[in-house]
């Protein structure tokens, strides 16, 4: 059985990456993992019986190892693993600590257990796909735990891509910037770090972008050119620049994160 593993499939840049992928050829079944059942299914009704819901808590070790446990029972091929579980660590001063340790382990560490747990499925032509961030280029202050996990989240690719690089197995780390979904409807108890987002892209281009670069072999895709372009001046420019960019172009309220004792 060749199967395709999404992860974060419930909304967002998940639920695009099942749509879009919905036809590939020779796939039996497209496993949604997400934390709630309910979204799971309505995206089956939504796009097809081919999916699977699979309730999976990438926060959870039990979660994990009952995912694991399910591949082993399955046994399936897995054709595509992509990565899209995500969560943002903006929260206003007081939060509780397992909010802001979510941020990490659902952003870094659960999308590290997902590979380690699929890569025994896989093989030559397969394809690992991690949605890491734009934020991970730079320390970005305002969303500080958010991009260090997603810098994680790139390195952790790259070096999976040498490791296995003799399976035949692709792995390619895609990197948006502000793409226009739910994670950027900021809620009661959260701080909003920017209003006017710069180079917004949908949810749909990112994952087509994002599917045609890992099918050429890239070991990064930039969806957007405003990305490409943040990551090179990132890699020249001096970094007294790059952190001034970061605060007052990708940040609208840096100022009152800043005199509001906020950490994030």
């Amino acid at each position: 059985m060749n199967i395709i593993i999404v992860t974060g499939a419930a909304g967002g840049i998940g639920k695009e990456f099942v749509k879009q992928l919905y036809k590939e050829k020779g796939i039996d079944e497209i496993w949604a993992v997400g934390r709630t059942l309910s979204k799971l299914e309505a995206l089956k009704a939504e796009v097809g019986d081919k999916v699977v819901p699979v309730v999976c808590d990438v926060c959870s070790d039990e979660s994990l190892a009952a995912f694991e446990a399910l591949l082993k029972e399955k046994n399936p091929r897995v054709k595509w693993l992509i990565n899209c579980a995500g969560t943002r660590a903006l929260y206003k001063k007081g939060a509780d600590l397992p909010r802001l340790l979510a941020t990490v382990r659902t952003n870094l560490v659960g999308n590290m257990a997902t590979c380690y747990a699929s890569i025994p499925y896989m093989g030559k032509g397969d394809h690992i796909l991690n949605v890491s961030s734009a934020a991970s280029f730079q320390p970005l202050p305002s969303n500080n735990s958010y991009a260090a996990a997603k810098v994680g989240l790139r390195f952790f690719s790259k070096g999976l891509e040498y490791e296995l690089k003799k399976k035949g197995i692709k792995v390619t780390c895609s990197c948006p910037g502000w793409v226009a979904t739910e994670l950027m409807e900021f809620k009661d108890g959260e701080i909003t770090p920017i209003e006017h987002l710069p180079g917004v892209t949908t949810a749909k281009n990112v994952a087509k972008k994002s599917i045609r670069d890992a099918r050429k072999g890239k070991s990064i895709c930039f969806p957007t050119f405003k990305v490409h372009a943040n990551y090179y001046m990132v890699k020249y420019a001096p970094g007294v620049v790059v952190q001034w960019y970061a605060q007052h172009i990708e940040t609208d309220h840096y100022k009152d994160f800043i005199n509001a004792d906020i950490l994030s």
